[in-house]
């Protein structure tokens, strides 16, 4: 708790206004040229942060173990059966797997999941890199960034049924949800969760995500989002054709077509209040670790801070720089012993909980 504690002070002292002195104000305007230079060096960072992994990853794909496909299902009470899928690295004698929950327009491909997969098989433990549903582009349905009956299914599915020891490893949205189900903890097996990156509050963080300085960051994931969509429409599996999905611009548009009528909130602010962690985080009782970059451009620091004031002493958080949305130095040291870097430090820290 003492991570989030001091999280919370320093990152609320300079966010808050408050007045200054004459003697103040003189010092500040010697240091303002600097302080904007610091300022803005730090949001290109962010950004380059956040970019750059993503396209190197394309060139070069992340190390990863060997695995197979899983597949799992479940009767969803609107739609029916829907199949879930991923990828399923097994390590022989393991008694712990790592559940991988990919972000908002990821899947159990994406390279930082592969990542996190390669950090579990050097640690010893299988991991499944599990694809929310219609993340593969099955078309069986769509998701919300707090469906977490996509993971209790597959961990009840037989393959994972033998495991004794559960942890849970999301970004981003994944995040989101991990942190939701670690506050549910439907499954005694799970021991700890992580969080990287995650927005807490779904309605700030859509706010900031539709800023105009995020257009191509919507343009690239509403791309993903849509092309899963369609194919989900075509099989009549959802309320709203894809076309007008489509022409949505803005993130609170796009909810409140899609995943408001699909699962049948009030409207876009229902499902914000309803599925966020931010006013939840002080039922947690699962060790839960989240890491947060200072400049996230996704996730700016100003829509996290309000939701951990009241957060339960089993979260830790960790505020990292530099780094950007979900990735960070190969180098990055959480203060655990052993092997750096995100994931390595991660799984370090879940299991000494």
């Amino acid at each position: 708790m003492s991570d989030v504690r001091y999280g919370v002070r320093e990152m609320t002292a300079k966010l808050k206004a408050f007045p200054i002195s004459a003697t103040q104000l003189t010092v500040r305007r010697h240091s303002s040229s600097q302080s904007s230079a610091r300022r803005a060096l730090s949001v290109v960072a962010g950004h380059l942060w956040t970019v750059a992994p993503a396209l190197l990853s394309m060139m070069k794909a992340p190390a990863q173990p060997a695995a197979r496909v899983f597949r799992t299902a479940f009767v969803d009470p609107d739609v029916g059966q829907v199949q879930l899928t991923g990828l399923l690295s097994e390590v022989e004698k393991s008694e712990t797997v790592v559940l991988i929950v990919h972000g908002l327009s990821g899947n159990a491909m994406s390279p930082y999941c592969a990542s996190a997969a390669n950090a579990a098989a050097q640690a010893g433990f299988s991991s499944l890199r599990l694809s929310l549903r219609g993340a593969d582009y099955s078309g069986e349905d769509i998701l919300h960034g707090g469906i977490t009956q996509d993971l209790w299914a597959a961990l009840a599915a037989p393959e994972i049924a033998r495991y004794r020891r559960v942890l849970l490893l999301g970004y981003s949205v994944g995040g989101h949800i991990v942190l939701r189900a670690a506050i549910e903890h439907r499954d005694a097996r799970v021991r700890a969760a992580a969080a990287i990156c995650p927005p807490l509050d779904l309605d700030q963080a859509t706010t900031a995500f539709d800023h105009p300085a995020c257009a191509p960051y919507r343009r690239h994931i509403f791309q993903g989002l849509n092309t899963a969509y369609a194919v989900t429409a075509a099989r009549g599996r959802v309320h709203v054709p894809a076309a007008v999905v489509a022409r949505a611009r803005s993130a609170r548009e796009r909810d409140s077509l899609t995943v408001v009528s699909r699962f049948r909130f009030r409207n876009v602010e229902d499902y914000y209040k309803r599925e966020s962690v931010a006013s939840r985080l002080c039922e947690l009782e699962v060790p839960s670790l989240m890491v947060a970059s200072r400049h996230d451009p996704l996730v700016p620091v100003e829509t996290v801070v309000p939701a951990l004031a009241d957060a339960s002493r089993a979260l830790s958080v960790k505020w990292v720089e530099p780094g950007g949305h979900v990735y960070f130095p190969k180098t990055l040291d959480l203060g655990q012993p052993g092997a750096l870097g995100l994931e390595r430090q991660v799984l370090r820290w879940m299991v000494t909980r």
